[in-house]
């Protein structure tokens, strides 16, 4: 038979949900971490280029405006 907790519901499945994944955690743990590193590195990309295309919008927009100086 099943306890109720305080909200009206069973913590029956907690006990099964444990007892089921408790071998496969380390391995979810491990691939988590991965995907985490993953997402870092992608991010780190991510703020190079930004930083690059930043750079090259504003040299563009330098170069423009001394050219409308000049041509006006």
């Amino acid at each position: 038979m099943s306890k109720i907790d305080g909200n009206g519901k069973s913590n029956n499945n907690k006990n099964i949900h444990n007892d089921k994944h408790s071998g496969s955690g380390k391995a979810g743990e491990n691939e988590f971490k991965k995907q985490m590193e993953e997402l870092e590195s992608m991010s780190m990309e991510a703020t190079a280029r930004s930083v690059q295309l930043r750079t090259v919008m504003t040299n563009l927009q330098t170069i423009k405006k001394a050219a409308d100086e000049r041509v006006s």
